[in-house]
């Protein structure tokens, strides 16, 4: 596996699923909720444990796995952008980063040779 997808895997493996999995539970256990809150609540887990099954699955040059890599990162935009603009958490621009960083390691040519290694044109 290319260092690329293996820089990607860790990026969704640690910050984008394990500590937002791990922060989400803490902040929601310890925080009054309310409104909005529920949001975040309920899509951070599912986002992050997606993130961290997907990212075991990258190993696997299926066109599929980086799809749904990708699919994940654009929701882990979304989810940050909610928590900028909603409730003006400036911590979210650090999870765009890391989601940015996993994207441009998913674009690269070694990234895409993994997933592709054929090299048909889909």
């Amino acid at each position: 596996m290319p260092f690329s997808v293996r820089g990607a895997q860790f990026m969704m493996l640690v910050p984008l699923g394990g500590f937002q999995l791990v922060a989400t539970i803490a902040f929601s256990l310890t925080m009054s909720l309310s409104g909005k809150d529920y949001i975040a609540v309920v899509w951070a887990p599912i986002m992050s444990l997606a993130c961290i099954i997907a990212a075991l699955r990258l190993r696997r040059g299926e066109p599929g796995r980086l799809r749904a890599a990708l699919v994940l990162l654009a929701a882990q935009t979304a989810f940050c952008l909610l928590k900028l603009i909603a409730f003006g958490e400036s911590a979210s621009l650090v999870f765009l980063a890391f989601v940015a960083v996993a994207a441009g390691l998913l674009a690269l040519p070694a990234s895409r040779r993994h997933f592709n290694p054929a090299g048909v044109i889909a």
